[in-house]
């Protein structure tokens, strides 16, 4: 007897369509079939990447922040930054060719200004403290490489006599590393006989880094006006450059000497407001 011929395999399951996760294997089709060995990144990614590798190498090695510093450069933004205080302080003088005996400034003064009004008809009449002035100046370095103080000094723009016209006496209104300098404006030379500048010593300022100038002038022999000249070397190996800094309202700086006589002076002992005054202590200077 022959035997049976064996029965027919079992029908192979279709993949078309298919896929197995777990052993790595991708199937398309039932003709395509791959094993994955990796996953494929897109071309645009790698590049990102490279982008950003390049980034953080260029950030390392310093060269983003010259990159930033040759772009503040080429626009001319300023390689120094300051912020001055000019406060006119109780029992401080002021003196004016003006002589006020009408009008809406002296109306002003007599029902006694705030400090802006007061500062601000002071300016109008370009007004001069008599004696000396006091004003602090805050400098930062806006540059990552180091910009270097050299000195700090008065710029004068213009004398003349001492003004004569209206004194004022200034009544009660209610209201980083630090360097101290003072110069009398009718010498303009630094204090130490053995020096050319007024700076003890030269300052780098890093980028954000700050330095305080408590700057005094006094007068006594005229008037001035006047603004501080900032020397500085801003590390690009050209020669020295100089900013300029004046009174927060742009207006300069002005002291003067005493005059012998005032045509007309204001104040009074009651320190409220401003009135016609008489008394020789009005406008006298440290009494």
């Amino acid at each position: 007897m022959t035997p049976a011929p064996p029965p027919p395999p079992p029908a192979a399951q279709s993949l078309q369509d298919s896929s197995v996760g777990g052993d790595n294997i991708q199937i398309g089709a039932a003709r395509d079939v791959s094993i994955a060995t990796g996953t494929r990144v897109p071309r645009k990614y790698l590049l990102v990447v490279l982008v950003v590798v390049l980034l953080g190498a260029m950030a390392a090695s310093g060269v983003l922040k010259s990159l930033s510093d040759v772009g503040k450069d080429l626009t001319d933004a300023p390689v120094l930054s300051s912020r001055v205080t000019s406060r006119i302080n109780v029992g401080d003088v002021v003196a004016m060719r003006d002589v006020l005996t009408s009008g809406s400034d002296l109306a002003l003064l007599q029902r006694g200004p705030n400090d802006r009004q007061l500062r601000d008809m002071l300016d109008r009449h370009h007004a001069a403290r008599v004696g000396s002035m006091n004003i602090v100046i805050v400098l930062q370095g806006n540059r990552n490489r180091p910009v270097r103080i050299i000195d700090v000094r008065p710029h004068v723009i213009t004398s003349g006599a001492k003004p004569a016209g209206t004194c004022i006496r200034i009544p009660s209104q209610g209201d980083s590393s630090e360097f101290k300098l003072k110069v009398d404006l009718d010498k303009q030379r630094p204090e130490q006989a053995d020096s050319s500048r007024f700076l003890p010593h030269s300052v780098d300022l890093e980028m954000d880094e700050r330095m305080t100038i408590d700057f005094t002038a006094e007068a006594d022999d005229r008037w001035y006006e006047w603004d501080i000249e900032v020397v500085y070397d801003d590390g690009t190996g050209t020669e020295l450059k100089s900013t300029f800094i004046r009174e927060p309202s742009g207006e300069p700086f002005r002291v003067t000497g005493q005059a012998k006589k005032y045509a007309v002076a204001y104040g009074d002992k009651a320190m409220s407001g401003y009135r016609t005054s008489k008394e020789p202590w009005i406008c006298g200077v440290g009494d």
